[in-house]
């Protein structure tokens, strides 16, 4: 039996700005699908919400945002607030071709320190993302940059 993969490759410029209100129901599918994957890694899909119901419970926009676009889709998100990096997502297509690393060198140098951000201990991608960029594990479920 043979298997063939399909791989995408972005042919178009990553662009990485800050967060606009016109990109809210881009970032709302962003969220979902890639908030989605990260409950079903950690085994927590229970407590799934889609960003228009969750918004408030969330805090979302009261943290300062940055968006990954290619050709204006919104593909990716980061999100932060002082000292705590809240949220970083990429839509499944686009993993693992180095956007999730273009958000985080976009917000570290506005990360306060010591920076923290909380993660699935089973979540080993985002691990490595997070470790490649200094951060190292204070417990299973948190990671700290100094």
């Amino acid at each position: 039996m043979f298997y063939i993969e399909f791989r995408l490759v972005i042919s178009e410029e990553v662009i990485i700005r800050k967060y606009k209100n016109t990109d809210y129901v881009q970032l709302c599918k962003v969220h979902d699908e890639a908030r989605m994957q990260e409950l079903i890694v950690g085994n927590a899909v229970d407590l799934y919400a889609p960003l228009e119901v969750a918004i408030y419970k969330e805090e979302l926009f009261s943290e300062t945002i940055y968006v990954a676009e290619v050709n204006n889709r919104i593909i990716g998100f980061v999100a932060f607030k002082e000292n705590e990096l809240g949220y970083i997502y990429v839509l499944k297509d686009f993993q693992g071709k180095g956007i999730g690393g273009k958000l985080l060198d976009t917000v570290i140098p506005y990360l306060e320190r010591p920076a923290f951000l909380e993660v699935f201990p089973s979540n080993i991608k985002a691990k490595r993302l997070y470790k490649s960029r200094g951060f190292v594990e204070e417990t299973k479920e948190k990671m700290i940059l100094d």
